[in-house]
């Protein structure tokens, strides 16, 4: 079971790196909420399941909550500029 949670959180974490975790870290605690829910509908039927997703969803966490401490994160927040329409979205870096 804990080789199951290590796998699963492994995976979805590679997803998560994959879309860019630079922009999606400031979701964290939805991301986190999510991805345990998940873990635990899908291992859920047995005992050894509920704790490889808890396992795995403990090891989500961690990560997220490091990287959000750690790393330099980027948000989409609205922003003047000089043409029309003078305002516009843009990615700003965050310093932790």
């Amino acid at each position: 079971m804990i080789i199951a949670g290590l796998v699963s959180a492994a995976g979805l974490l590679f997803l998560l790196f994959k879309f860019g975790i630079r922009r999606i870290i400031k979701y964290d605690i939805v991301i986190d909420i999510a991805l345990t829910v998940l873990l635990m509908v899908l291992f859920a039927g047995t005992y050894g399941g509920m704790m490889a997703a808890m396992i795995g969803g403990l090891i989500i966490s961690a990560t997220l909550f490091a990287i959000k401490k750690s790393m330099t994160r980027e948000e989409l927040m609205l922003v003047k500029i000089k043409s029309f329409p003078y305002r516009a979205y843009r990615w700003i870096e965050v310093e932790p």
